[in-house]
């Protein structure tokens, strides 16, 4: 139920209100040449804190290792190492960033080195008496499993990011530019109008310089196509960092297709002749969760994909045509290499309570999940328990 004459339900008001716990088996050894940190984050993004930790250590970026990326709008405690002769951790407390504990070991973190993530999330301008029945829900998500959709984080402020890895793929370069930095595509904030109006004018140093100082892979790309480079050599000098994001949103946005069309037709929680399966059985073993433990995979269409077979496989074969691709186009060198992602995940640990705070009333919900999965899509199952 929510309180009339109120905003709608939100989580993030304030970092304190989405608080994210890193889950991992991660020990610093004591001995090596890595600096093993347990650090939390309030309010602070990913790039910028591998950037203030690097410049702390006095070394390249690519020195910080990290298992996973967490949210900006979030307090978040989470492993990361740097390799350094020498242990600065002290020197990089701040408001946004503290350093818990520090200490040495072996070897690097790589992306992927942890089990998942344990969430606290206070949801705000609901009124407290929704709490038993946003409880019920979330134990039939653990009973059942979470759809394990790919969220708006993964498409970008302008949910654009998936329309610029099609282009990417296609080759086509000229369309990327115009989504990009120019006025195709979804809307893109209102600061954002004069900037695309000017290269759409063909006003391109104007264009560049209207791009804060911050949006480098803009003012590059436009700085080049004033020099006079080609679009597809603007396009392939964009940083791999960039490009990936894109075409890992395209390799998303097919993803949600199918598993948007197995919830519908009811068969996201069935293993059915040509699927290929996927076993929670390890993170269930490792976290307080029940749920199921083999599901059904969707895509994450490339070159080296396990194909389904059947059926199955006609259906994934018909949503990436949905998009505008091919398979044959996808064999070609240079494409994602691919992958499979389970549709279901469980949700560990489910816990709620409400009460007031300075800020107000609040429904609070905990809960674990496995790496790669969005804790955003529980509070959007939740919202529509809360709503009826």
């Amino acid at each position: 139920m929510v309180l009339t004459g109120t905003p709608e339900p939100s989580i993030r008001e304030r970092p304190e209100d989405f608080l994210v716990e890193e889950l991992t088996r991660f020990e610093p050894s004591g001995d090596g040449g890595h600096i093993a940190m347990w650090i939390q984050r309030r309010g602070l993004d990913h790039r910028n804190m591998v950037r203030r930790v690097a410049r702390g250590f006095g070394v390249p970026q690519s020195a910080v290792g990290w298992a996973g990326m967490k949210d900006r709008q979030a307090v978040t405690l989470q492993w990361i190492t740097v390799k350094a002769k020498e242990d600065r951790s002290s020197s990089l407390d701040s408001e946004d960033l503290r350093v818990v504990h520090s200490a040495r070991h072996a070897r690097g973190l790589r992306l992927g080195q942890l089990t998942g993530n344990r969430f606290i999330i206070r949801i705000r301008n609901l009124d407290p008496t929704a709490a038993p029945r946003i409880f019920r829900k979330l134990n039939t998500l653990a009973n059942t499993g979470l759809p394990n959709r790919f969220m708006s984080q993964r498409f970008g402020y302008r949910g654009a990011n998936h329309v610029l890895g099609g282009c990417l793929l296609q080759k086509d370069w000229s369309g990327l530019l115009r989504c990009w930095l120019g006025t195709d595509g979804p809307p893109w904030p209102e600061a954002e109008e004069r900037r695309r109006v000017h290269f759409e004018r063909g006003e391109l140093d104007e264009a560049a310089a209207a791009w804060p100082p911050s949006w480098q892979a803009e003012r590059r790309a436009l700085e080049r196509l004033a020099q006079g480079a080609t679009p597809e050599a603007v396009v392939l000098d964009v940083r791999r960092a960039v490009s990936r994001i894109w075409t890992d949103a395209w390799q998303s946005a097919i993803f949600n297709d199918v598993l948007d069309h197995r919830v519908a037709n009811g068969t996201i929680s069935q293993i059915s002749e040509g699927d290929i399966s996927w076993s929670h059985e390890r993170f269930l073993g490792e976290v307080d969760a029940a749920g199921p433990v083999d599901v059904p995979t969707g895509p994450l269409w490339g070159r080296r994909m396990r194909r389904a077979s059947g059926v199955v496989d006609e259906a994934e074969v018909e949503a990436l045509h949905r998009c505008g691709q091919s398979v044959g186009l996808l064999e070609e060198r240079g494409m994602p290499r691919g992958n499979r992602r389970p549709l279901l995940v469980p949700v560990g640990a489910p816990r709620c309570e409400s009460g007031f705070d300075d800020h107000g009333a609040y429904v609070e919900v905990g809960f674990e999940l496995a790496k790669g999965c969005y804790a955003t899509a529980v509070i959007d199952e939740l919202m529509g328990s809360a709503a009826t």
